[in-house]
C-alpha cells in the first residue's frame, strides 16, 4: 500500500511539473564530436557525430586560399547518438579545414594540406 502512495505521489508531482522526467532529449551529456583530419598517401579523411544524444549537426568544409577560408561545401547531418567516418581525396580542395556546430558547441580542425586534389 505504501509503494502504491508513493507511485500515485510522484504521478501527481509530475502532473504538476514537480518532478523532472528525464527524457532521450534532455541527455545529461550530449558531445559534438569532430577528429582532427588525417591527411594519408592517397586519403584525407576525419569522423563526426554527436555522443549522448541525437540531432542535427551543421558543417564546413572550408577552403583556404591566401590566408582566407571560404566555404567550399556545407549541410546539415542528423546524428543518432553516433560517429561517421568521413574520406576524400581528389574531391576535397587542396588546403582544407572542416567546421562543425551543435547548438553552442563548434568544432575546428587544424588546416592541411590535400596532396591529391583536383585543383
Amino acid at each position: 500500500m505504501r509503494k502504491l502512495m508513493a507511485a500515485l505521489g510522484a504521478g501527481a508531482m509530475t502532473a504538476a511539473g514537480l518532478l523532472a522526467v528525464a527524457t532521450p532529449a534532455q541527455a545529461a551529456a550530449c558531445t559534438l564530436v569532430q577528429s582532427e583530419i588525417y591527411n594519408g598517401a592517397n586519403l584525407i579523411a576525419w569522423s563526426r557525430g554527436l555522443d549522448g544524444c541525437s540531432g542535427d549537426v551543421y558543417w564546413e568544409i572550408q577552403s583556404g586560399d591566401g590566408g582566407t577560408w571560404q566555404v567550399t561545401d556545407s549541410g546539415t547531418t542528423h546524428y543518432d547518438d553516433q560517429v561517421v567516418s568521413y574520406y576524400g581525396d581528389v574531391d576535397l580542395p587542396c588546403y582544407l579545414r572542416v567546421y562543425a556546430a551543435f547548438g553552442d558547441q563548434e568544432r575546428l580542425t587544424r588546416p592541411v594540406r590535400n596532396n591529391n586534389c583536383a585543383g
